[in-house]
């Protein structure tokens, strides 16, 4: 077992024997991940980018955003949308706290809401910032829209300085915002062809807003790499993940998966599993739907229904064993909240408390399957181990399901019919 990442199938439902029983078909997939014979291996780059990355990119990354730091950019304007976005939020809320971040890394190209937009508008005036646009093609219609409006606003505050201020995260050859940077001077970073958006929190995509936030990059490529070596062999947790996944889909009718949290930061990360597993996994009519919970919050408003409603899903938990912050309850004389018997106690371990009760009021009473994943801490290394965990999780789901796990079509269809609706 890691010290960075274990998993806890004890409360899953599914059987040790019931897993062996594939053990054939996991070695198979195994064989077509690493000798890359699957559908769509033209994009798992990323198996191997975590040792074979480009140093020097890397240092040019910090290189940029030193000098930005040091030019007094105060914000740093995400732009992007899907992989391009969720992967550097995720890792930024997980490592340096979400409240911590609001006004530091600003994320745009997520939406085309006016009202988004006005407030974007707001947060940035009187304040010194550049822009991190973020698209393999630079036609994507929402990042798009967004780039468009604040390139100017940024033009008419900065003059000639504003192409300083702007970095472009696009393919190395092709595309209109490669032509764009190109001709106006920005610079550039590479969207590697053979890693697709959902993948691509370790390439520069996730890597240039991760530094600026002050993310030590190369410590998150480093827990990348010690996962690669770690999970690459037939008997690991990422493959016994994957299996059980598959057994409570196919065999026990679980259609959903929720993804459930116990702490505020770790709510992206939330999200960008819900774009890794439901992108990867939702093509043919299979694939199991991502959900996402936090608790306690949502034990208040969803509790209900996961506890007593229709048992078509399975939770999958992911807890940090060690919270850095030692928040005591402290004693008070008067007591009028009857709390005093937690003195002395931290929030973290209360919080622990309350995991426990789930857990068991949802798999002993519930009858819910639960998967529980724990992680050491909310560390650069661990965020860079639990990436590739999933990576390697979601790609042997997939060959489970006998789908490419690396393609999107169903995204594209939705496209061609905005675009006629534009009339464009």
């Amino acid at each position: 077992m890691s010290k960075i990442l274990n998993l806890d199938l004890g409360f899953s439902l599914v059987s040790k024997k019931d897993r062996e029983k594939y053990s054939k078909k996991i070695e198979d997939i195994h064989n077509l991940i690493y000798e890359k014979k699957g559908k769509g291996n033209e994009f798992t780059d990323w198996l191997s980018w975590p040792s074979d990355y480009d140093k020097k990119e890397v240092k040019k990354i910090e290189n940029k955003v030193k000098w930005m730091k040091n030019e007094g950019i105060e914000i740093l304007l995400v732009i992007g949308i899907g992989g391009s976005y969720l992967g550097s939020q995720s890792a930024i809320d997980f490592i340096k706290g979400k409240m911590n971040m609001q006004d530091k890394i600003i994320f745009a190209g997520i939406n085309v809401s006016s009202s988004h937009i006005k407030q974007i508008e707001k947060k940035l005036e009187n304040k010194k910032w550049g822009i991190c646009v973020i698209s393999k093609s630079g036609t994507t219609l929402e990042p798009a829209l967004s780039f468009r409006h604040f390139k100017k606003i940024l033009e008419k505050e900065n003059g000639s300085l504003a192409k300083d201020y702007i970095v472009a995260i696009t393919d190395e050859k092709n595309g209109s915002l490669k032509a764009a940077a190109t001709k106006n001077n920005y610079d550039t970073f590479v969207v590697p062809n053979g890693i697709g958006g959902r993948f691509s929190g370790i390439t520069p995509v996730g890597l240039f807003p991760m530094a600026f936030a002050g993310v030590d990059i190369k410590k998150v490529l480093a827990g990348a790499n010690k996962a690669s070596k770690e999970l690459n062999n037939l008997n690991n947790d990422a493959y016994e993940y994957a299996i059980t996944r598959f057994i409570l889909n196919s065999k026990m009718n679980k259609n959903s998966e929720i993804f459930t949290t116990y702490d505020f930061d770790l709510d992206m990360t939330s999200e960008w599993l819900k774009q890794l597993f439901g992108e990867s996994e939702g093509k043919d009519g299979k694939g199991i739907m991502p959900l996402s919970v936090s608790y306690s919050r949502d034990l208040h408003s969803l509790g209900q229904i996961i506890q007593e409603g229709k048992k078509t899903f399975f939770e999958t938990t992911i807890w940090i064993n060690n919270n850095k912050e030692k928040i005591k309850v402290e004693k008070d004389k008067l007591n009028l909240d009857g709390l005093n018997y937690l003195s002395g106690k931290t929030f973290h371990d209360i919080n622990k408390k309350v995991f426990d009760g789930v857990l068991s009021a949802h798999h002993k009473e519930g009858g819910i399957p639960n998967i529980v994943i724990t992680i050491n801490d909310n560390s650069e290394e661990t965020l860079g181990y639990m990436w590739y965990f999933f990576f390697i999780s979601v790609t042997m789901s997939g060959y489970l399901l006998e789908i490419n796990p690396f393609n999107q079509p169903g995204v594209e269809l939705y496209k061609k019919n905005m675009f006629d609706n534009l009339k464009k």
